[in-house]
């Protein structure tokens, strides 16, 4: 097993994975597209974020966006995770933990205050981050019209 920085060529094969990831991850709130999916994925990439890959016998099984930001609530600098995926046929195996792990160390040494993530309603990977210590913040609400 082996996780690090993410080469080209492995940034290119995650992003190929960007639609599976905007499906599962949202849980049906944003428009499964293409030019969605990069939407979200660019800005992070063009302000210096990166993804941590695990591998084994180079072979890619999951990866995790690691950045950073500006706080808007507190101005204060703060880590950002704003992707987390394991491919299917390699969960359950404890690679989303490691990387989370592995992400949360690099910022530390990075001198953030704090980590923070995005999770929607119902997805599943909310136990996951609370076990690892990620705590609600904030609640986005909506009322839909249609």
């Amino acid at each position: 097993m082996t996780i690090r920085k993410a080469t080209k060529r492995e940034t290119r094969e995650v992003i190929s994975h960007s639609m599976d990831v905007l499906k599962e991850s949202s849980m049906g709130h944003i428009p499964e597209k293409q030019e969605k999916a990069q939407q979200m994925i660019a800005p992070f990439l063009a302000s210096g974020g990166y993804y941590l890959v695990h591998t084994e016998s180079n072979n890619l099984q999951g990866w995790i966006g690691v950045g950073t930001t500006i706080d808007h609530y507190t101005d204060k600098p703060v880590g950002v995770i704003p992707e987390l995926y394991v491919l299917p046929q390699y969960r359950k195996q404890g690679i989303a933990e490691t990387l989370c792990h592995e992400a949360s160390a690099i910022l530390w040494e990075k001198g953030v205050a704090a980590v923070q993530l995005n999770v929607f309603a119902g997805n599943s990977v909310k136990q996951l981050y609370q076990r690892l210590g990620f705590q609600e913040v904030a609640t986005l609400m909506e009322k839909r019209f249609d």
